[in-house]
């Protein structure tokens, strides 16, 4: 896709997004730097900062043994930002990681995602790990453009499911949290 057609759709998806009713609720919420042609999410961070919520993007750590994982950071702007792993951008300010299941929501990309809520990333594992904490604490919500969204994909055990996937075209509610 172009960065024209990238844009132009992020930003119905981003619409989309602020429009959700659970959107006014969420007081504290994750989101993510895009990478490559991942769905934008620069007007979400910049409406709800604006609007007193607390916005938090992941930085890969070292964790233990040279294991690499997330850790959230809370950003004020874009300037909180600098190059990190991989060429994502990531936030600048200082590991000490919230309680994310005090999260009210974390924006989750992919690669591709079905309809049922399953999710493909990249292949690290970094959002597994944080999101299998995660199921029943805070509402996971997939950002996509509607060609990600297949009918099935194959999973497995540590594969942690959205329980909203959110497109230019549709929002699909999985069925997976009793919240939306």
């Amino acid at each position: 896709m172009s960065f024209e057609d990238v844009f132009r759709i992020s930003s119905i998806i981003q619409k989309r997004f602020l429009r959700l009713n659970s959107y006014k609720t969420f007081k504290k919420l994750a989101l993510y730097a895009s990478f490559k042609n991942e769905v934008l999410t620069d007007s979400i961070m910049n409406h709800a900062i604006a609007n007193g919520k607390n916005v938090y993007f992941p930085k890969v750590v070292n964790e233990y043994k040279g294991h690499r994982g997330l850790k959230f950071v809370e950003v004020k702007g874009k300037n909180d930002f600098e190059p990190g792993s991989y060429d994502i951008h990531e936030p600048v300010g200082k590991c000490d990681m919230p309680d994310i299941k005090k999260f009210d929501t974390v924006v989750v990309p992919g690669i591709a995602f079905d309809i049922s809520g399953s999710r493909l990333g990249y292949g690290k594992g970094y959002y597994d790990k944080v999101l299998f904490g995660l199921k029943g604490y805070a509402i996971l919500i997939g950002l996509a453009f509607d060609f990600q969204v297949v009918k099935t994909l194959s999973t497995e055990s540590h594969d942690v499911s959205m329980d909203m996937i959110i497109t230019e075209r549709r929002i699909i509610r999985t069925g997976n949290n009793f919240r939306l």
